[in-house]
C-alpha cells in the first residue's frame, strides 16, 4: 500500500506543470492584470476565498490549454474581457462548492485512483523512463509540493467522480432510441439535375433607368474597402535571444554553485513496513495490545516476516517494502516518521493513518547527490538564455512603448534607440491587415489617433514572441463610387441577376411539370437535362453537397412517393431534386455501438441540463458573494 502512496509522486497533470514552466504572456493584454492587485478577493464561497491571483492564473491555465488544443494564437484582448472573467470565476466557485460537498461527506480519493490518474502522465519521462531528477528539477521550478499537485489532482478526480455520477443518472426510453436511430441512419434515393446560369445572352438588355434603379438599392455591395500602408517596428524575443553573448563557462559555473538544491539528487530511503489493519473483530484493548507486541518484538531485532508468523489469523496485516523514498512521497505522518529514523535497521514508533497502523523499519539510506557540472552545463545555459531574453524582452518593451508615447511623430526615435529595422507594407485592405498581425492590432490601429492623426500606435503583442508598434503612411476610407465611374461593372452584375431569375423561372417550370405529371416534364427534355442518380445515401453521405443532403432528408414523403424541388446548387447552377425510396433500417439489427452513440446524442444535451441544475441547487445552501469591482485591475 505504501508503494501506492509513493507512486503518486510519479506524474502529473500535464497542462497544469507545462502551463507554470513554459507560458509567457501578453504584455498589453492580461499582463496588465498583474498590477499589485493579486491577493484581492473575488468572490467567496462561506469561509472560502477566491482570490484576483486564483483567477488570473485559472485564465491563463484555460488559455494554454486551449490554444494548444487549436494550434494557433488567440487574441490576448479576449482573456482580459469580463465575459472570460465571469465565466472562469463561476467555474472556480462550482469547483468550491462541489470540495465543499465532497468534504462534508466524508469522501476520499483511494490510492488506486490516484496512482492510475498520475501514471498516465509523461511529463517527467525522458528516453529511459521516468525521471526522478527531471521531475525535481521542474517541480523546484514550479515552486508547488508534490503535495499540493497531489491535493489538486484528488481534487479534480473527485469532482469528475460527482459529475459521472450525476451525469449518469440520466437515460433514454427505448422507444427515443429507436425513433432517433432509424432517423439517423435513413437511407434515400436521391437524384440531381443541374441546370446552369448562362454567362450572356444578347436577348437581355438593360435600360438606364434600371441601372439607375439597381445601383440605388445595392450602392453598399459597391462600397470599396479602406486601405492602408504601414511602417512598423518588431521586437522579436528570438531576435533578442540570437543577439545575446554567449555565456561563459566561469558564468554558468557561478550559477550551478548559486542553486545547487536545484540539480541535486535528494536523499532517498528504502523502508519495510508492517501494516495493521482496522478490524470490527477486534476490542480496542485487545489491537492495541497486539501493536505494542509487534512494535516491541521488532525493536530487538526481530524481522517483520517471523513476527508475521506469530500473530492470530484474526488480525489482518500487510507486510511490504518500498525503495528509494523521497521526502513528499507520503503523507506526512508517514513521511516524518520515514525520516526521523537515524540508523539503518531501525523501526518508527507505531503510526495510525486511515489505513490501519503502520510500523516502519529503515532498511537503507542513499544520501542526496550533487549532479556534476558538466551533466546540468547545456541545461543551465538554455535556463539562462531563456531568463535573459525575457528580461531584456520586458525591459525593451516598456522602453518601446515608452518611447513612442513620448515621440508620438516618428519611429525614428525607438528604431535608433533599440536598433529596430524600420519595415513598411505596401497598401493593403483591413483584411490583409488582419491576415498579417491578427485581430488584436485592429482596434490599436484602427482609430482616429492613429488613422487621422497619425500618431504612433500603443504597442500590440501579437503573438507570445512578437511585439509591434505601427505608424499609417497612407490611408483610403471607404467610399461608394458614383455610377458612372461603374457602370459596366453595375450593367453587367444586373444582367447576371436578370439571367439568374430566368434560368429560376425555368426551374420551377420543370418541377411544376414533374409534380403534375408523374415524373414527366417537357421542359426537362426540351434542356437535354439528365437525372445524377444517387442510390440508398444517408444523411452524411459526402457523394452530394452537405446543402442538397439537408434538404434531401429534411423533406416528408407522403406514402414514400417521390418529391420534387429546387435549390441553389453553388453560385452559378440550379439543381432540381428528385428524392424517393426512403428506406428506415431495422432497430433488431443494429450495430450496438450505433446504437449507444443514438442514446449518447438523446442523453448528452439533457445530462449537461441536469448538471447545471445540480451545481444550481448545491449553491444555494451556501453564501456566495462575488465582487465585480474587484475583477479588473
Amino acid at each position: 500500500m505504501l508503494q501506492l502512496i509513493r507512486d503518486k509522486s510519479q506524474g502529473l497533470i500535464v497542462g497544469f506543470i507545462v502551463f507554470l514552466i513554459s507560458l509567457t504572456f501578453a504584455l498589453f493584454g492580461i499582463q496588465s492584470y498583474f498590477t499589485g492587485q493579486s491577493d484581492v478577493t473575488v468572490a467567496e464561497v462561506d469561509s472560502h476565498k477566491i482570490t484576483l491571483a486564483d483567477l488570473i492564473d485559472r485564465i491563463k491555465t484555460i488559455r494554454q490549454q486551449t490554444e494548444d488544443d487549436l494550434q494557433t494564437q488567440t487574441d490576448p484582448d479576449l482573456w482580459s474581457s469580463d465575459f472570460i472573467k465571469l465565466q472562469t470565476l463561476n467555474l472556480m466557485i462550482d469547483e468550491v462548492v462541489l470540495d465543499q460537498v465532497i468534504a462534508d461527506a466524508g469522501i476520499k480519493t483511494s490510492d488506486d485512483s490516484l496512482v492510475k490518474r498520475l501514471k498516465d502522465v509523461d511529463a517527467f519521462y525522458d528516453e529511459s523512463g521516468f525521471s526522478r531528477e527531471r521531475y525535481e528539477s521542474l517541480l523546484a521550478r514550479t515552486g508547488t509540493s508534490t503535495k499540493e499537485f497531489e491535493a489538486s489532482v484528488a481534487s479534480e478526480i473527485l469532482r469528475s467522480h460527482i459529475k459521472l455520477g450525476v451525469l449518469g443518472s440520466e437515460f433514454s426510453t427505448e422507444s427515443e432510441n429507436a425513433f432517433l436511430y432509424q432517423l439517423r441512419n435513413e437511407k434515400r434515393d436521391v437524384s440531381l439535375a443541374l441546370v446552369k446560369i448562362p454567362q450572356k445572352n444578347g436577348d437581355i438588355i438593360s435600360t438606364q433607368q434600371e441601372l439607375e434603379e439597381f445601383y440605388q438599392k445595392n450602392r453598399e455591395s459597391y462600397k470599396t474597402s479602406e486601405k492602408l500602408s504601414l511602417e512598423y517596428l518588431r521586437l522579436s524575443r528570438e531576435a533578442i535571444k540570437n543577439s545575446l553573448p554567449r555565456i561563459n563557462e566561469s558564468n554558468l559555473r557561478d550559477v550551478y554553485l548559486a542553486n545547487l538544491a536545484s540539480y541535486t539528487t535528494p536523499e532517498a530511503r528504502s523502508i519495510e513496513y508492517l501494516l495493521i489493519q482496522e478490524s470490527l473483530l477486534l476490542e480496542d484493548k485487545v489491537r492495541k495490545e497486539i501493536i505494542a507486541n509487534i512494535f516491541s518484538e521488532a525493536s530487538n531485532g526481530k524481522s517483520f516476516s517471523e513476527i508475521s508468523q506469530t500473530i492470530n489469523d484474526n488480525v489482518e496485516i500487510e507486510i511490504d517494502s518500498v525503495e528509494n523514498l523521497n521526502r513528499g512521497d507520503l503523507p506526512s505522518s508517514l513521511d516524518d516518521a520515514v525520516f526521523a529514523l537515524s540508523e539503518v535497521g531501525t523501526v518508527s514508533e507505531p503510526i495510525n493513518t486511515e489505513f490501519g497502523t503502520h510500523i516502519i523499519k529503515l532498511n537503507a539510506i542513499n544520501p542526496a547527490v550533487i549532479l556534476p557540472f558538466d551533466s546540468v552545463k547545456s541545461e543551465i545555459m538554455e535556463d539562462e538564455l531563456d531568463l535573459r531574453t525575457e528580461q531584456a524582452y520586458v525591459e525593451s518593451a516598456e522602453l518601446m512603448a515608452e518611447l513612442a508615447f513620448e515621440n508620438p511623430d516618428s519611429l525614428d526615435l525607438v528604431s535608433s534607440t533599440l536598433g529596430l529595422k524600420r519595415q513598411e507594407t505596401k497598401l493593403i485592405t483591413k483584411a490583409q491587415f488582419i491576415t498579417d498581425f491578427g485581430s488584436s492590432s485592429v482596434p490599436k490601429v484602427f482609430n482616429d489617433d492613429v488613422l487621422v492623426n497619425r500618431y504612433n500606435s500603443e504597442p500590440v503583442e501579437t503573438t507570445e514572441d512578437n511585439l509591434f508598434i505601427f505608424r499609417v503612411k497612407n490611408y483610403e476610407t471607404a467610399i461608394i463610387p458614383d455610377l458612372k465611374d461603374i457602370q459596366d461593372k453595375v450593367k453587367r452584375d444586373l444582367i447576371a441577376i436578370k439571367l439568374k431569375d430566368e434560368t429560376k423561372e425555368l426551374v420551377d417550370t420543370i418541377i411544376t411539370e414533374l409534380r403534375e405529371s408523374d415524373g414527366q416534364s417537357e421542359t426537362f427534355q426540351k434542356e437535354k437535362l439528365s437525372w445524377r442518380v444517387n442510390k440508398s445515401i444517408d444523411r452524411y453521405s459526402e457523394s452530394i453537397p452537405q446543402n442538397v443532403r439537408n434538404k434531401a432528408f429534411a423533406a416528408k414523403l407522403k406514402n414514400n412517393n417521390p418529391r420534387y424541388f429546387k435549390i441553389e446548387y453553388d453560385d452559378s447552377t440550379f439543381a432540381v431534386i428528385r428524392v424517393q425510396n426512403q428506406q428506415a433500417p431495422a432497430v433488431s439489427e443494429a450495430d450496438e455501438d450505433k446504437l449507444g452513440r443514438t442514446r449518447d446524442f438523446i442523453v448528452r444535451p439533457r445530462s449537461a441540463v441536469m448538471w447545471q441544475d445540480y451545481l444550481i441547487s448545491l449553491r444555494k445552501g451556501k453564501k456566495i458573494k462575488i465582487y465585480n469591482s474587484n475583477l479588473s485591475p
